[in-house]
């Protein structure tokens, strides 16, 4: 199969010869392999998964639409950071304060969707990071 994976603000990834792409939906992770039924889902904040010959590459995915068509992935994503491009120590400090930010609010309070993904950001960027 082949991966792209492009930002609003640049072409992030593309990959040919993927095995497998794991995705964070919007109704759950699924997988994706050679074959696979034409389909678009939305995404949520999550890991982003290709393995390719039993080697994973891992991009932090904060939402967005993915579409497989004929064996070709595109993932159009609000963001996408590799694991070598995540500032740790900021993905730390947001989640830090966005869930102390959350404690303070109710879910009736317009701010709280905004806050609640800015914590599934950072959680999935220390997740992508291994922290």
């Amino acid at each position: 199969m082949e991966l792209e994976i492009v930002t609003p603000e640049r072409r992030v990834a593309k990959l040919s010869g993927v095995d497998e792409v794991r995705a964070p939906g919007s109704q759950g992770g699924f997988g994706i392999r050679p074959g696979h039924a034409s389909f678009i889902s939305g995404l949520d904040a999550g890991p982003l998964v290709a393995v390719s010959g039993g080697r994973e590459e891992r991009w932090a995915v904060s939402g967005g639409f993915l579409q497989v068509d004929h064996d070709h992935v595109i993932v159009l994503a609000d963001t996408a950071e590799a694991r070598e491009e995540i500032d740790v120590d900021a993905a730390r400090r947001e989640h830090a304060e966005g869930t102390e930010r959350l404690k303070t609010l109710g879910e009736s309070d317009p701010s709280f969707p905004i806050e609640s993904a800015r914590v599934r950001r950072a959680a999935a960027r220390l997740n992508v990071a291994g922290k």
